[in-house]
């Protein structure tokens, strides 16, 4: 087996916990019936589109508001149900406490190079600037702002590509198993994360021989 060479994580869902099961408690408190918020947002022609950077966030927010509409009955309930995700969503830290944990002791060890491709709309490599994320990486890679997104296998290549390590040598975290999927096409090995907690991905870097 080829030595790991680079540790690439998703964001949603990884290194942030916003999984899905915190959007339906959002949706438990405004929208019945569960699971509207997220199909909203995900289960939407636009959703492509601003992952691809075609169009911007207020245009994407404009799609989300009227499939939300469509569920919640109204506008008004639509907009009070997108504007409580909004406020959950930033009220949570940039990187989980545990997450920052594991890659802060990944830098330190200097083994592997730490890459980050991210589903998100144009301008968040600016956000996630903005936010001390991409500092923490070597790399962080933006679909909106690249044009192509998960679970493209482009989108992969190009993620080992900018950290100058073959996608055979790169690690693939993620909690989507499509964007795995993509992933393994492109030749990287993947491991598919569950919000359970991070005990196993340490067990599995550890075996990997990048983790003390």
């Amino acid at each position: 087996m080829v030595t790991l060479k680079a540790v690439i994580f998703d964001y949603g869902g990884v290194l942030r916990g916003d999984s899905r099961e915190e959007w339906d408690t959002v949706d438990a408190a405004n929208t019945p019936p569960r699971g509207s918020l997220w199909k909203a947002w995900h289960d939407i022609p636009e959703y492509r589109l601003a992952r691809e950077g075609a169009i911007d966030g207020p245009a994407f927010r404009t799609a989300i508001h009227r499939a939300l509409s469509a569920v919640a009955g109204d506008a008004a309930r639509a907009e009070a149900a997108i504007a409580a995700l909004e406020k959950h969503l930033a009220s949570l830290p940039p990187i989980d406490a545990g997450m920052r944990a594991l890659v802060d002791h990944l830098r330190r060890n200097g083994r592997v190079k730490l890459g980050m491709p991210s589903n998100a709309n144009r301008g968040w490599t600016e956000e996630f600037r903005a936010r001390g994320v991409a500092d923490l990486f070597d790399d962080v890679v933006v679909s909106g702002d690249v044009g192509v997104a998960k679970p493209d296998q482009a989108i992969f290549r190009l993620a080992a590509q900018r950290l100058g390590v073959a996608p055979e040598a790169c690690l693939m975290i993620d909690d989507q198993a499509q964007h795995l999927r993509g992933a393994a096409a492109a030749g990287m090995r993947t491991y598919l994360y569950a919000p359970e907690g991070i005990a196993p991905l340490i067990a599995e870097l550890e075996e990997a021989g990048v983790l003390e």
